[in-house]
């Protein structure tokens, strides 16, 4: 890529990061180019729509709206964490998924098998709930809570086995713990004698609220120093899903959660 086009791409970014209206010397002093270099780029990204000049400075314009409405976000998101799911199911030998948020429910983007993995129910284009999956806890984590509550209503939740919370409270509690510990847990509340570790993924700027996961037997996946491997694969391959689909973003927060010190809690 040319300096030119990286620089003007760093500035559509960092607006975006931003929010509102950015004035010129803020911008310059935020990302290190100066104001006349900076003016030229947005003079240019002006004349095609890209970004307006506002009385309170530089926004965003209606053409980036009418690119990013043309593309298929869910599409892209499944073809460059493909791999990853991949070498996370041989790693792991557990199978490994890609689930993200569709209206109150998750739906299962991608899987990857691994020659012992059990085999699960569910399939790439099933519809799950969120309440008592380890893909629909991490990715209620990234919701907030009133958004949350409408999604489950007020109960009590369809009781899929002995397992399962059925009270939305109980289930926000849950998501509040995933969110602080960076994973959410399905403890056989979906299938009887599975077990589910996932980590969200989110990609910013978009409405796509999804989550990596490894599923395999209880047996397996709760053994104490098997699970914290299994949380530090899941937390490798989240990080490299990230860089994969949102590498501006991920290179401007790197910081992810430790799972060493919290593998010990089911």
């Amino acid at each position: 890529m040319s300096e030119s086009a990286g620089k003007a791409l760093d500035i559509l970014f960092y607006m975006a990061k931003a929010g509102d209206e950015v004035s010129l010397a803020r911008m310059s002093k935020e990302t290190g180019i100066n104001k006349a270099t900076a003016l030229r780029y947005l003079s240019v990204l002006e004349s095609r729509g890209v970004v307006e000049r506002r009385p309170g400075g530089w926004s965003l314009g209606l053409s980036l709206f009418e690119l990013g409405s043309r593309v298929p976000v869910r599409e892209l998101v499944v073809e460059k964490v493909r791999p990853i799911l991949d070498r996370l199911a041989r790693e792991s030998g557990e199978s490994s998924n890609l689930a993200c948020l569709a209206g109150d429910s998750a739906i299962y983007l991608d899987r990857a098998e691994a020659n012992r993995s059990l085999r699960m129910r569910s399939a790439p284009g099933d519809r799950l709930p969120l309440y008592c999956t380890g893909v629909g806890k991490a990715i209620l984590s990234q919701l907030p809570e009133e958004r949350i509550r409408a999604i489950l209503g007020p109960g009590p939740l369809p009781k899929i086995n002995d397992s399962t919370l059925t009270e939305p409270e109980d289930v926000i509690r849950e998501a509040q713990r995933a969110r602080e510990l960076g994973y959410g847990v399905d403890r056989e509340e979906y299938e009887v004698g599975l077990t589910c570790y996932a980590m969200p993924l989110q990609l910013p700027g978009s409405d796509f609220a999804g989550a990596i996961s490894i599923s395999g037997p209880s047996a397996r996946m709760r053994n104490p120093e098997a699970k914290e491997r299994f949380l530090n694969l899941l937390k490798e391959a989240k990080e490299e899903a990230l860089r994969a689909i949102s590498p501006y973003d991920y290179d401007q927060n790197t910081t992810a959660p430790s799972v060493s010190s919290i593998s010990s809690i089911i």
